[in-house]
């Protein structure tokens, strides 16, 4: 314990640990997540305008949002987490945020479901190569108690690219159309692909742990003996199982919270923009950085709180949300939503922190792939494909007329305040309104695994000696 003590003090003495250099770390990897998110929160903010001129349906844009990105967004972080074992990772990033902003400005061509379909694709799997790697090179350094503090940080560009990519979506389709939403969002990534490489030095494997620049690291272990260490900890398993049913329920409400905000309070497209991503900001930044850091103090006094504060969180931020979508005032409505993501959001920073802990330095990467496979494609990729088919079922059922899919989605668009388009309103409104409320049970049943892996994670992170920190 002496000799490990020796050496982390010698590696903090390494120029990439001092303060200013890890301050320029974080800020470029922060940019570069906002902008990550910046390009999913785009297609949110004008999938109405967009429905309406390609006549899509909400099941349709359920699968634009959910699995059109989440398949390749989740399969592709197990080959890249894989090169970042052996490769330059900030490399790795630089490239991955060229492809996804390249593919984000194509959409803004796109003439049909179909064309959109693919290029979500591409953007998806520009984008899954960000947090595997991103999140390894924070690993080393920053020593393991202070990593979901440190990624908090990081994780601030997902409320930070939604309140910027709704609002800015919103604001340029509504004066130059929802094409140009798409096209504007291309450039920004090459310049921060450029500071990646430019500005920032790939650090040595375990460098935070006292590992040394041309030390030979240890070679990574096979993605199978990766899946055996990780699933053969029933703590990684209910993580792994709560994270998911949290993506999926937030994700759901994530993404169709635009279109709620459109068709219950009939706000304009540019008005929709700076509520929705003022709720993302809040709600998100708050329960990121609250969540990371107040975890990291916390379990110094006792483990189990990196896991007990996301299954509180989840459970009250389900009631702050279902009331939210049940109040017919705005003024009510958006305070009990922000504080419904403040508490929901306290899992992420926690969640990202234990699969860095529980798997250890020579595969980092791996495990952040393998988490993110299961919560993009079970969580960003069912949630919102669910919520889609649910709205498009619930106004059926709810449509006073004989066929709710031809007359209110393909056929002709109705007279403006016409009886049948005040139905159609009504239905897409309602049916939104039953689904974002259905999705809270998620957070609910997720809160149960969070409570279920505290009662394991002392023997998934090892022995730890009295006033140590957490064993990486």
């Amino acid at each position: 314990m002496r000799l490990t003590e020796t050496r982390r003090a010698a590696a903090e003495q390494h120029p990439l640990l001092q303060r200013p250099y890890r301050f320029r770390l974080l800020s470029i990897l922060l940019a570069a997540n906002t902008l990550n998110f910046v390009d999913r929160a785009i297609l949110s903010a004008v999938v109405e305008p967009m429905r309406l001129e390609l006549g899509m349906s909400d099941s349709q844009i359920g699968l634009l949002q959910g699995l059109a990105f989440a398949v390749t967004y989740a399969v592709i972080g197990i080959p890249v987490g894989r090169l970042a074992e052996r490769h330059n990772r900030l490399r790795i990033v630089a490239l991955c945020v060229i492809f996804f902003s390249i593919a984000t400005g194509l959409c803004g061509l796109a003439t049909g479901f179909f064309q959109l379909f693919v290029l979500r694709i591409l953007v998806g799997a520009g984008e899954g190569g960000f947090m595997a790697p991103a999140s390894s090179v924070v690993a080393d350094h920053y020593p393991a108690n202070r990593r979901a503090s440190a990624l908090s940080i990081i994780l601030l560009g997902m409320p930070l690219g939604f309140f910027f990519g709704s609002l800015l979506g919103g604001m340029i389709a509504q004066t130059y159309g929802w094409r140009m939403a798409f096209l504007a969002m291309a450039t920004p990534g090459l310049v921060i692909a450029g500071l990646l490489i430019f500005a920032l030095r790939e650090p040595p494997r375990g460098l935070a742990e006292g590992g040394k620049a041309g030390q030979t690291a240890a070679a990574p272990p096979a993605l199978a003996t990766v899946l055996r260490h990780l699933f053969g900890k029933p703590a990684f398993r209910h993580l792994l199982a709560g994270a998911v049913l949290c993506t999926c329920g937030a994700n759901a409400i994530g993404q169709f919270q635009f279109v709620y905000l459109l068709r219950v309070y009939q706000l304009e497209l540019s008005q929709a923009g700076l509520i929705s991503g003022t709720i993302s900001l809040l709600s998100l930044g708050i329960g990121m950085l609250l969540g990371g850091g107040g975890t990291d103090w916390l379990e110094r006094r006792d483990r189990r709180w990196y896991l007990w504060v996301p299954a509180g969180g989840a459970l009250i931020g389900a009631g702050f949300f279902a009331l939210g979508f049940l109040v017919n005032q705005l003024v009510l409505a958006v305070p009990l939503i922000i504080a419904g993501g403040i508490c929901l959001f306290l899992y992420f920073a926690p969640a990202y922190a234990l699969v860095q802990n529980i798997a250890g330095v020579t595969m980092r990467a791996s495990a952040v792939a393998i988490f993110g496979v299961f919560t993009g494609l079970l969580g960003a990729g069912l949630g919102p494909t669910i919520a889609g088919l649910a709205s498009d079922r619930i106004a059926r059922s709810l449509f006073a007329g004989s066929d709710y899919g031809a007359q209110c989605r393909a056929g002709p668009a109705p007279e403006p305040g016409g009886l049948l388009d005040l139905a159609c309103q009504d239905a897409a409104a309602t049916g939104m309104r039953g689904t974002l409320i259905a999705m809270t049970l998620f957070f609910i049943w997720g809160a149960l695994h969070f409570l279920l892996a505290s009662r394991t994670i002392d023997a998934a992170l090892g022995r730890r000696e009295p006033g140590s920190s957490t064993t990486p």
